[in-house]
Parts: structure tokens; C-alpha cells; sequence
């Protein structure tokens, strides 16, 4: 029977299962069904997503995302800098590398466990950019950006007066709403602001739930607040799971800035299970 190894990996709590594809050779089919199978928490090895390495013709490799529903995610900041040290411990691509998304080519720097990605750039003059959605009492402001994926970033004069559950409510509504966000969108919530600090949650598109800690959500949070005005960069944000560090120029006349993300990528434990033996059997079927 052919065994399936991976390793369990988080950043900042944000967790993943990850496996090397390339002796494999699994279908896209097979890759959602493996994450809408071992994902699930209680019931199998539990993840926020699953990270696949495979060969690409124009980098060290080619990562991929696949989210706890079976979706595939453009990008992921913290699995980009979990896989980066995965292909470095491995031996799969230096520490010192890049690798094809498809959001990009991504660049990392692994220096043990914490990890330096360069995210390519994001567009500041996107039509549509900043906007108003309605909700129970009133409207919401928020700033929509893409950082690999799309994010809307929620400000804290529409999050203090509300709970958790209040939150999860308005981010659900955000998410179906079609018509303004018609790939849906992860949503950022920022709870606490000062100039170099932000506090943030971020309920995730392909998750459905709030998660310990989203880098691209952290990148997007720290550009929505430094174009109010309300922070500047190098940022420091807090996420339940742990800490992300977001750099980009301070220079508002650009119509594109590049952006870097500093945080750790950790090993938890390794493991092997059986592997799928055809397209059309289960795990272990």
C-alpha cells in the first residue's frame, strides 16, 4: 500500500498540512479531495489548508494551496513562508529561493524558523478600491485590496461596538455578497491601531472561520491603515496566533508598492497515513 508522507507545519498559527507532490504525481482532483478529507478537524489530521511543492519550469518550485473546503487559494502568506522552510529543510530549493504561485513568483529567505518573503506588488489604484457596505444599523467602510487573493479590511470605528459572533455575521455577508465581491473576499477585521501596531482577526474565504493568523490579511490590514493615515510602515501585526512584520515604501505616489512579510515557520510533526490508490477511492479506500 503506498503511504502518504507529510509534515505538519504552522505559522503563527495558522496551520498546514504539506506534502511533497513530485513522487505522487496526484491529480488536481485528487489534491482537493486529499484537503477536503484530511482538513477537517476532530475527524482527520486537522489544518487550516493543505501545501503541495511540485516541480515548476521557471523557479526552485511551484507551491500550492488548497483550502479546508477543497478550493485552490491564489496565495497564502503564512503557507508561503511554511513551504519556503519546507523546500529548505528538505532540500527541495535553498534558503534563499523563489517559487511559482499563481499570484506570482514569490521570493523567501529562510533563516531557521523565521521566514522573509518578498510578495511581488500590490495595485493602490484599483477601481473601487474603498467603499461602504450595508449592515443591520448602518454602513461599514472598508478598503479592498489584492495581496496574492483578494482582502477587505474593516476599520476600528466599525468593529469596538461589536462581538465576536457580530463580526462573524458581517464577514459572512461580505463573503456572499456577488455583486461587489464577485471571487468573494477574505475579510480583515483591525481592532486595535496605533502608528507602527495593528491588532487584526480575519475570517478567511475557503475556510469559513476566523483563523489564528493570516499573512496576506496582515499585509492587506497594514496598507488599508497606512492609506488612512493611520499607520506606517514597518508595521507590526498582532494576530491571536502571533506576530507578522509588513514593510513596503512609505511613498503614496506610487501606483504599485512592493511588499516584504517577516514571521515564523514552524515544524509541529511529521506523519504518514495511507495514500489514495485510485481517483475513485477515499483515503486509505
Amino acid at each position: 500500500m503506498l503511504t502518504l508522507e507529510f509534515i505538519k507545519m504552522q505559522g503563527n498559527g495558522n496551520d498546514f498540512i504539506v506534502i511533497d507532490n513530485r513522487p505522487y504525481l496526484f491529480s488536481n482532483e485528487m489534491l482537493s479531495r486529499l484537503a477536503a478529507e484530511l482538513c477537517p478537524r476532530r475527524r482527520s489530521v486537522g489544518a487550516d489548508g493543505l501545501l503541495v511543492t511540485e516541480k515548476s519550469p521557471d523557479a526552485d518550485f511551484t507551491m500550492r494551496i488548497f483550502n479546508s473546503d477543497g478550493s485552490e487559494a491564489q496565495m497564502c502568506g503564512n503557507g508561503a513562508r511554511c513551504i519556503a522552510r519546507y523546500a529548505f529543510e528538505k532540500g527541495i530549493a535553498p534558503a534563499e529561493t523563489s517559487f511559482s504561485t499563481k499570484a506570482g513568483i514569490v521570493r523567501a529567505k529562510v533563516a531557521q524558523d523565521l521566514v522573509t518573503l518578498d510578495m511581488g506588488t500590490v495595485d493602490l489604484g484599483e477601481v473601487g478600491r474603498k467603499g461602504t457596505f450595508p449592515f443591520e444599523e448602518g454602513d461599514i467602510s472598508y478598503t479592498h485590496l489584492v495581496v496574492g487573493v483578494p482582502h477587505t479590511t474593516i476599520f476600528p470605528q466599525d468593529t469596538h461596538d461589536k462581538t465576536e459572533a457580530d463580526l462573524r455575521r458581517l464577514a459572512q455577508a461580505i463573503q456572499a455578497d456577488q455583486k461587489r465581491f464577485p471571487e468573494s473576499t477574505n475579510v480583515n477585521f483591525i481592532t486595535e491601531v496605533k502608528e507602527e501596531f495593528l491588532r487584526v482577526i480575519t475570517f478567511e474565504r475557503g475556510v469559513g472561520d476566523f483563523t489564528l493568523s493570516c499573512g496576506t490579511g496582515s499585509a492587506a490590514s497594514a496598507i488599508a491603515a497606512w492609506l488612512e493615515d493611520l499607520a506606517k510602515p514597518p508595521v507590526t501585526v498582532k494576530n491571536p496566533g502571533g506576530t507578522n512584520i509588513v514593510d513596503f515604501p512609505d511613498r503614496r505616489s506610487l501606483a504599485r508598492i512592493s511588499v516584504k512579510l517577516t514571521g515564523k515557520a514552524e515544524f509541529v510533526y511529521e506523519g504518514r497515513i495511507p495514500a489514495p490508490e485510485t481517483e475513485g477511492k477515499g483515503i486509505g479506500g
